[in-house]
C-alpha cells in the first residue's frame, strides 16, 4: 500500500498539490485505525465462516522479519486510500478543506480537554505553577489553531479568485 501512495503522490502532484505521503502519515495511521478496526470487527463478526475475513497469513520475505497478512485488510485499506485520492482530485479545494476541519478540531481534541481531563483527575490546585502553564499551553494551542485556521481560509479564498 506504501507503494501505491509514493506512486499516486509521484503521478498527481502538480493536480493535488500535496505529497499524498503526508496526507497518508498523518491521517489514515492516526485518525483513521478506529474506523479500520470498526469495519473489520463488523465483517468478522458478520461473516465468521469467511476465509477471505477471517484467516491471516504468515508471510516470510528473505532479509526481512515476517510478517501477517489478512486480505481483508489489505483490501479494504487499499480501496479506503485509493477512494480518498480521488475525491481529493475531483474536489477543487480538498486541501484547504481539510485543513480548517484539521484546525477547528486541532486544538478541543489534542490540548484542551486532555488538559482539562488531566486537571481534574490529578486535583491540581487553581492558580499553582502547574495549573497556570497548562492553561497557558491551552492558549497557546488556541491561538495557533486561529492562525492555521485563517491560513486555510486565505489559501480557499486565494484559489477561488486566483
Amino acid at each position: 500500500m506504501i507503494f501505491l501512495i509514493c506512486l499516486l503522490s509521484l503521478v498527481f502532484y502538480d493536480r493535488l498539490g500535496v505529497h499524498l505521503i503526508v496526507i497518508y502519515f498523518v491521517l489514515v495511521q492516526v485518525y483513521c485505525q478506529p474506523l479500520f478496526a470498526t469495519v473489520e470487527s463488523w465483517f468478522r463478526f458478520n461473516f465468521p465462516d469467511s476465509e477471505f475475513v477471517n484467516h491471516t497469513y504468515i508471510l516470510k520475505l528473505p532479509l526481512l522479519p515476517s510478517f501477517e497478512l489478512n486480505f481483508l485488510s489489505l483490501s479494504f485499506r487499499t480501496a479506503y486510500v485509493a477512494s480518498t485520492v480521488v475525491i481529493a482530485m475531483v474536489f477543487p479545494y480538498f486541501n484547504q478543506i481539510l485543513g480548517v476541519l484539521g484546525s477547528i478540531i486541532f486544538w478541543p481534541l489534542t490540548i484542551y480537554f486532555p488538559v482539562e481531563i488531566y486537571l481534574s483527575q490529578s486535583c491540581t490546585g487553581a492558580w499553582t505553577n502547574k495549573w497556570v502553564l497548562l492553561r497557558c499551553f491551552s492558549i497557546v494551542g488556541f491561538v495557533f489553531g486561529l492562525f492555521t485556521l485563517t491560513g486555510c481560509i486565505k489559501g480557499i479564498v486565494t484559489q477561488k479568485i486566483g
